[in-house]
Order: C-alpha cells, then structure tokens, then sequence
C-alpha cells in the first residue's frame, strides 16, 4: 500500500496557531476538515492515533487557513463541512431540517409534546419549544429515556395513543397522569426539568454584541452576533483594512447556536465581549456586509421562571 505521507509537507512547517486544516485525498478529494487552537499540535496527533489511521492513510495534502482565534476556527470549520461536506465529516453536513418539541395544552393543564419538522427557528420566539432535535428518531429516543428515569407519562410525550392509561402505568412506571390521577403541576414541573438541557437558551444581553479575538501575529476578528445569529463579520491583518471574513445570516442556524453557546461559557483572555449601541452596530454590518439598512434587531429577555445563565449576566440597565 503507498503511504499517503510522502507527498505531505512537514509537520513542522504548518502553522502553530489557532484555524482550520483540512485534509485532502486521492484526486484532491476533500477526506476531512478540522479546527484547532493549535493546527500543527492536532495534525500531529491525528497521524500519531491508531484510531484514526484507517483516514489518514487516505490524506495526500493538507491545506490550512488560519485565524485570529477559537470562535473564528468554529465557525469557518462550521461553513466549510457545510458547504464542502468532507468524507469523513458527518455531524456537521447541512442539515436542511431540524424537528422541535413543542408544549401542547390540554385538558385539565397538562402539558403534552408535540413533535413538529422545521425549516427555521425564531429565537425571540423559541418560548414555546421545549427542545430541539436532529430528526425525529433522535427525539423519540430522548423522550424515551427521560420517561424511564423522570417517570413521565408515554401518552403525553406522544409516544403512545392510548385511550385510557399508558403502557407505563401499567408496569408502575408512570405516575397516572395519562388519566388524571397525577396531578398536573407536579407531571408539567417533571416535564419541563427534563428538557432543560434540550432547550435554547434566551439570548444574554440586551443587545447586539462583538467579540473581538486577536493573534499575536497580529491578525484579528470581529464578530457581530445578535440573539445567537451571526450577522457578519470583519478580519484585519496587521495595519491593514478590515474587510469582511465569514458571510453573516438574520437567520437562526442550530449549529451555530450550539457553537457560540459553548464558546461564550468559556473564559478566555484572548477575546472582548461588548455590548454596542444601535448607531456602531449598524456602521459595523454595513462595513461587513455592505447593506446599509438598519436592521431592527430582537430585544429578547429570559422566558417567564427563567433566569439568566451563570457566568453569561447581561449589563444592567
């Protein structure tokens, strides 16, 4: 077998910073993409696992894109699956749907689940979604197991259509609010615990925000983010000009949700998070998508008995 090694260039002569790697293969076929705070550091270690020899032995070159930090290196990692679909990347292929749960009221106050496939999310309006899913196998699987350790009712998760009690009450693993016997506040409070970790977070702060990451190369990046949607961004190297870097949406994207989500849980020095008034922020989108429209942006705050998240407070007015 020919080792794909020998067409590589060194190791040593790839980037130590934070960005993008991609790996290609025979025909230049794109085999997978990756990111990194340390691109040399994690190339090494993908040639150095066994785990991962049976992809490797694919990769004829390696291409890399650099960045000023780790949210730059998540999102152009993020487009880049999306728009090229590599090989061997599968979470992150474009997903064209996404299914949500959502609170249905019924007789008597409790809350039932209703599964429902779509295109797009509103977060200013995502109050009425209990939680968010790939496909529907992936929450029917969820909501089976938090049944089992929650004991919450199959009939009102919409898994069974019985008449009367659930298969769950007949095995006692449900506590009979399938036929009114448990009462509703007690059924719904169990209900909305187990879902905490599939729902979306309200947006933290009152407005539109940057975060700005900077290399000590002197490269460096401004994202403009509002209600979890990426709206544009700009890039600067050294005294240059910036200009615009990864396109921006008014559009919510899961993925990018999640990413920005964990990112911004995260403490890290080499990064600013501020808060901007209308007039800035408008002058920044248009600098980094050329629209000189002044978008209304969502003004959002937690959904009624929910508190902001630790270590994410809003400015105080």
């Amino acid at each position: 077998m020919v080792r794909a090694t020998h067409t590589l260039p060194p190791i040593s002569s790839l980037p130590q910073g934070p960005g993008v790697y991609l790996f290609y293969g025979v025909g230049d076929a794109l085999v997978y993409v990756g990111k990194s705070k340390g691109i040399r550091g994690r190339v090494r270690t993908h040639f150095r696992e066994r785990s991962e020899r049976w992809m490797m032995r694919r990769v004829r070159r390696v291409e890399t894109r650099e960045t000023a930090g780790e949210l730059g290196a998540l999102l152009l990692e993020s487009k880049l699956i999306k728009e090229l679909k590599p090989m061997f990347n599968v979470a992150q292929k474009q997903r064209r749907r996404i299914v949500i749960a959502e609170r249905k009221t019924m007789p008597g106050g409790y809350v039932a689940v209703h599964l429902k496939a779509v295109d797009a999310i509103d977060p200013s309006k995502s109050g009425g979604i209990l939680g968010v899913f790939k496909h529907t196998t992936q929450a029917k699987e969820f909501m089976t197991e938090i049944a089992r350790r929650h004991r919450l009712c199959l009939k009102l998760l919409g898994l069974e259509r019985p008449r009367t009690a659930c298969f769950a009450y007949h095995l006692g693993a449900c506590n009979g609010a399938c036929i009114g016997e448990e009462p509703a506040d007690r059924h719904n409070d169990r209900l909305e615990d187990a879902f905490r970790e599939r729902r979306i977070i309200a947006w933290p702060y009152r407005s539109g925000i940057i975060v700005e990451e900077a290399s000590p190369t002197g490269r460096s990046e401004m994202f403009l983010i509002d209600n979890w949607v990426l709206v544009g961004s700009l890039t600067r190297n050294g005294g240059k000009n910036a200009e615009p870097f990864l396109p921006g949406s008014h559009r919510f994207d899961y993925d990018t949700y999640k990413l920005l989500y964990t990112f911004m849980e995260k403490k890290d020095e080499g990064r600013s998070i501020r808060e901007v008034g209308v007039d800035e922020w408008n002058s920044y989108v248009k600098l980094a998508t050329g629209d000189a429209r002044t978008e209304k942006r969502i003004q959002t705050a937690p959904p009624k008995g929910e508190s902001w998240r630790a270590g994410m407070t809003p400015r105080k007015k």
